[in-house]
C-alpha cells in the first residue's frame, strides 16, 4: 500500500495556532469549547509531554473530541452521530420517508466507491486515527502519568475508529484471514491492507492499553474518555466477536456507570442524564444548527425531520413494545395533523407527524435551536449486553434476572422471563432493538447475528421509495467499497 490519502499529515494543520493562547486554559476547564482549542505544534507537544506539561496535549485531545462531535461541513457529516444515524438507516428497524439527506444510507446507494457519504466515513475515521497517532507518537512511555493519560485516551480513539471501519468495510463474520483495511501507526511505512484478524488484534491491543492505563484516571466531565468508556467499547468488541465471558466482564463495568432512569421522555439530549456514559456537550455557540443530529431526528424542531424527512420505527417492531412499556412514548401513536404541538413550548408544526415517527430524541428548547448534547454511550446498552453474554453461556437464570432488573424500570408490568436457550436470547435481542433504537447499534447487531435486510415484511410505516429492499446477510451490499480517492492514492 502506498500512502493513505487521508493520512498524509501527521498532525492536522488546524492544531497549529499560537501557543501563547494555550497558557490561559486551565487543566480542569472541561467546559471549554473544543472547537476553539486547536492549538500547538507537534514539537511543542513533545517538549511539554517530556517535561510533564499537558497544556498542548489537552488542546490536541480537545481537537479530536471536537472532531468526533462536529465532523465535516456537509449537513449530513456531523461527526460520529452522523455515522450512527446512517448505519441505523441501513437496518431493519429505522425508515425514512423521503429520499433526501441520509436517503442514500436508507436505500444502500452510497456503498459505491464514488459516493460522498462513503468518502466521508473513510475520511472521518482515518482523520481520527491520524490525529490519535500524532498524540501516541508524541508522548514517550516514561512521561509523567498526567501526560500518559492523553496517550491512553488516544489509544481508545484509534481503537474506536478501527472498530467502526472494520465492520463497515468488511463483513463482521469474515474469517480473520480476509483482507480488510489499512492499519496506520503514523510512520507512513507503505504496507498492504491488513487482514480482519490483524485489525481486530490492533483494536483489542489499543483498548486494553487504554483500559489499563486509565484505571486510576478520574475525569471531570462525561465528555472525556475514562476506563468506563473503554470498558463499554471492550464490551461491544467482545460481544461482536463472541467472546462471551469478556463481554460479560466489561459490560458489567459499563452498566454500573450512573443509573437507569425511570423517565424516558427527556429527549436524550443532556450529558447530565443518569444513563450517559460518554458524549459531547453542544452549546448555542457550537451547534451547527441544521447540520446536527437533532435537526435530522428531532420531530419537534424546525429541522429536516420536522419538515417531513421523518424517521420512523418499523411498525412490526413497534407492535412488539408492550402497552405498559414507557418506551411507547418514543414513537407517535397515531398521525398528528399540522399544527399539533407534541411537546409543550416547542414550535407549531406546519406538517403532519405520521404514526411511528420518532419522538425519542428531542433537542430543547424549541424553534430554530438544536443545542441538544450528543450521547455516544448509555449504560442501558450494557445491561442488555451482559444479559445476552450470560444467555450465550447458558447462564439462563442470571440473564433472566438481569433482564428483569432492567426492563422492570422501563415497564412496571414486566414479569421475569422464564425463557431459556435461544428463545431467551431472542427476547434479549428484541429488547436491544427497542431500547437502542436510533443509537447506532441496529445494523451492527444485524451483521454480528447474520441477519439480512427485509423491508418487504408488511410494515405499515413510511418507507422511502426505492428503499423497500431485501438483502441477504453477508451479501456484498452489506459492506462499503473502499472509496475511489483512496483506491487512486494507493495505485
Amino acid at each position: 500500500m502506498k500512502q493513505i490519502k487521508f493520512l498524509n499529515i501527521q498532525v492536522d494543520k488546524c492544531f497549529v495556532l499560537l501557543i501563547t493562547t494555550m497558557l490561559f486554559i486551565s487543566c480542569a476547564d472541561l467546559d471549554r469549547d473544543f472547537e476553539d482549542e486547536r492549538y500547538l505544534t507537534e514539537s511543542h507537544a513533545i517538549e511539554n509531554a517530556s517535561a510533564g506539561g499537558i497544556i498542548g496535549l489537552q488542546a490536541l485531545d480537545g481537537a479530536i473530541l471536537s472532531y468526533f462531535r462536529d465532523g465535516e461541513s456537509s449537513d449530513d457529516e456531523f461527526g460520529m452521530k452522523a455515522v450512527d444515524l446512517g448505519m441505523d438507516l441501513r437496518s431493519n428497524d429505522m425508515d425514512q420517508s423521503r429520499n433526501t439527506w441520509f436517503g442514500a444510507y436508507n436505500n444502500y446507494d452510497n456503498i459505491i466507491l464514488t459516493s460522498n457519504d462513503n468518502d466521508f466515513i473513510w475520511k472521518f475515521f482515518y482523520k481520527i486515527i491520524n490525529n490519535s497517532n500524532g498524540i501516541i507518537n508524541t508522548i514517550p512511555d516514561d512521561a509523567p502519568q498526567e501526560a500518559l493519560n492523553f496517550k491512553y485516551k488516544s489509544y481508545s480513539y484509534r481503537a474506536i475508529a478501527y472498530f467502526y471501519l472494520v465492520r463497515i468495510y468488511q463483513q463482521t463474520k469474515a474469517d480473520d484471514s480476509t483482507i480488510a483495511i489499512p492499519l496506520d501507526f503514523g510512520d507512513f511505512v507503505g504496507q498492504p491492507k491488513s487482514t480482519v484478524g490483524e485489525v481486530k488484534k490492533q483494536i483489542l491491543d489499543d483498548l486494553t492499553l487504554a483500559y489499563n492505563g486509565l484505571k486510576n484516571f478520574n475525569r471531570s466531565s462525561k465528555q472525556e474518555v475514562d476506563a468506563s468508556v473503554v470498558a463499554a467499547y471492550l464490551a461491544r468488541y467482545h460481544l461482536t466477536y463472541e467472546n462471551w465471558t469478556e463481554a460479560e466482564k466489561f459490560a458489567d463495568i459499563a452498566m454500573k456507570v450512573g443509573s437507569i432512569s425511570s423517565d424516558v421522555a427527556h429527549g436524550f439530549d443532556e450529558l447530565s442524564l443518569s444513563e450517559t456514559i460518554w458524549g459531547a456537550e453542544v452549546t448555542a455557540a457550537t451547534s451547527e444548527v441544521y447540520a446536527t443530529f437533532f435537526s435530522h431526528i428531532s420531530q419537534i424542531n424546525d429541522g429536516y425531520s420536522g419538515w417531513n424527512h421523518f424517521k420512523t420505527i418499523n411498525s412490526n417492531l413497534y407492535d412488539l413494545i408492550p402497552l405498559t412499556d414507557k418506551r411507547q412514548v418514543w414513537f407517535a401513536d397515531k398521525q398528528y395533523e399540522p399544527g399539533v404541538i407534541l411537546v409543550p413550548g416547542t414550535w407549531t408544526h406546519y406538517n403532519i407527524t405520521p404514526k411511528y415517527t420518532s419522538l425519542k430524541f428531542i433537542a430543547q428548547p424549541g424553534p430554530g435551536q438544536f443545542i441538544g448534547d450528543y450521547i455516544y454511550l448509555r449504560n442501558t446498552e450494557f445491561y442488555l449486553t451482559k444479559a445476552e453474554a450470560l444467555a450465550r453461556q447458558n447462564k439462563d437464570s442470571e440473564a433472566q434476572q438481569l433482564l428483569f432488573d432492567f426492563n422492570s424500570v422501563r415497564d412496571p408490568s414486566y414479569t421475569k422471563s422464564t425463557k431459556t436457550g435461544q428463545t431467551l436470547i431472542n427476547e434479549i435481542l428484541m429488547y436491544r432493538r427497542i431500547e437502542l433504537w436510533g443509537d447506532g447499534v441496529a445494523s451492527f447487531d444485524m451483521a454480528r447475528n447474520s441477519v439480512g435486510l427485509n423491508r418487504k415484511d408488511n410494515r405499515k410505516n413510511l418507507v422511502m421509495p426505492g428503499a423497500d429492499l431485501v438483502i441477504p446477510a453477508l451479501d456484498a451490499k452489506m459492506i462499503y467499497q473502499i472509496p475511489l480517492r483512496e483506491v487512486d492514492a494507493t495505485n
